[in-house]
């Protein structure tokens, strides 16, 4: 079998997501790896029965999500995973879901619960060490009247995060929690626009952070239901 011969039509919605969903489903079953080269434009849209069009928008929508590598005058490529923005297959799957917020809430209390106890039972001292000077420098920032510089207060809330995922151990759950929160930063952005929710976000930071050290699953669960139910009350307020 060619590689061509994996891009079959089906019974699609619009060619544009079909055209997608195909590259998407290929990646996930394998049959398409970072480094593979896509047949031209003009024999996927024969393979695909669709325009042209319709294939240089999806691969400007992959090129995008940096799922693929548009080479001038080479061709297009499945990006490699040294591409710092390549999206792994699952997440590019979680993507084209449409998830809205609220279910992007609940993965999140799950991801959280989960990471506050694997981070308890397996961070070594030096990485809890390291969750916290990067809460600290957060706060810092806060109390610091940094609250004029909102993009500052939005990438050490998202560092936080990172480096608390980074503690789990666990690649594929940090991967996950990741790509979460930057579905996040729109929100988080909007509630590091007023001062009393950048001390409110430092205080549940604190309370999760003080019951990590502690190694205190229960309190790390509570704090971490406290903070969401804090982000849901923003969200609410704000739709």
């Amino acid at each position: 079998m060619t590689k061509l011969d994996f891009f079959q039509p089906e019974k699609r919605e619009s060619t544009v997501e079909y055209v997608i969903n195909t590259i998407k489903d290929l990646l996930i079953t394998r049959k398409l790896k970072p480094g593979d080269m896509l047949p031209s434009e003009t024999a996927l849209a024969e393979s695909l029965n669709v325009s042209r069009g319709s294939i240089r928008e999806a691969m400007k929508i992959l090129s995008a999500f940096g799922v693929v590598e548009i080479r001038r005058g080479h061709g297009t490529y499945i990006a490699e995973p040294s591409n710092k923005s390549n999206i792994d297959p699952f997440l590019f799957n979680l993507i084209l879901s449409r998830a809205d917020a609220p279910e992007m809430a609940e993965l999140r209390e799950l991801l959280e619960s989960q990471i506050v106890t694997l981070v308890i039972k397996k961070a070594t001292d030096e990485e809890l060490a390291k969750l916290e000077q990067v809460h600290n420098n957060l706060k810092q920032l806060c109390f610091n009247g940094a609250q004029n510089n909102a993009q500052d207060l939005v990438e050490h809330e998202l560092k936080f995060h990172r480096t608390l995922g980074q503690a789990t151990g666990n690649v594929l759950i940090e991967k996950i929690y990741n790509f979460v929160m930057e579905f996040f930063k729109p929100y988080v952005e909007k509630t590091y626009n007023y001062p009393e929710n950048c001390k409110n976000a430092v205080e549940l930071h604190e309370n999760i952070v003080m019951a990590i050290k502690q190694r205190d699953r229960e309190k790390a669960l509570d704090a971490i239901q406290k903070s969401i139910e804090e982000w849901r009350l923003l969200f609410n307020e704000n739709h």
